[in-house]
């Protein structure tokens, strides 16, 4: 099989390189893709969202970006790795469009709608809090190194970054972790 490292810069930023398969090679079928990789999807959606609606919402849609281009995401050795990035970027605009809201909502006076009853226990309710609380990139590179277990360089590879980079948020975020979980837990 021959590898084809497809680009690397985008408006100054990386971006993952992905590799093609040969195209001799048949595409994976997206129905065992889907099927593979949905668990895995929503475990990195829930870390980064508070709701589990919201979380099973963005990675569905998320495969519907990736149904509608299989045609070329099948051809990636790993195109789980562009739905990772999909789906990250999707949770990316959902928390800011959120957060927008809320200031409208606080800016009004009005009250916040009542959250949904969590499926998760509270204690890990609040470790998950004190995540989303972090600058977005180390909310991610923490979510994708503990829920997805990946090294920093499949990491540096989703997200697009350097391992040094993931490696420098990575250990930010565990300190702003160390901190904020140790004042909670003495309270």
């Amino acid at each position: 099989m021959r590898v084809i490292p497809v680009s690397t810069k985008v408006q100054g930023q990386r971006r993952p390189a992905i590799a093609r398969r040969n195209h001799e090679d048949p595409p994976p079928s997206f129905d065992a893709f889907y099927r593979k990789e949905y668990a895995g999807m929503v475990a990195i959606a829930r870390a980064l969202v508070a709701e589990r609606s919201q979380a099973e919402d963005l990675v569905q849609e998320s495969f519907i970006s990736a149904h509608r281009h299989w045609g070329k995401v099948g051809t990636y050795d790993q195109p789980r790795l562009w739905v990772r990035r999909v789906l990250i970027n999707r949770a990316t605009s959902l928390r800011r469009r959120l957060g927008s809201e809320w200031r409208a909502m606080t800016r009004l006076k009005t009250e916040p709608l009542t959250r949904v009853v969590s499926d998760l226990s509270p204690p890990t309710v609040e470790v998950w809090e004190k995540v989303r609380r972090l600058p977005a990139r180390q909310q991610q590179v923490v979510v994708l190194h503990y829920v997805s277990d990946l090294s920093v360089a499949e990491i540096g590879e989703t997200l697009g970054l350097s391992p040094g980079t993931v490696k420098a948020h990575l250990h930010r975020a565990r300190q702003q972790l160390k901190t904020t979980l140790s004042a909670w837990e003495e309270n």
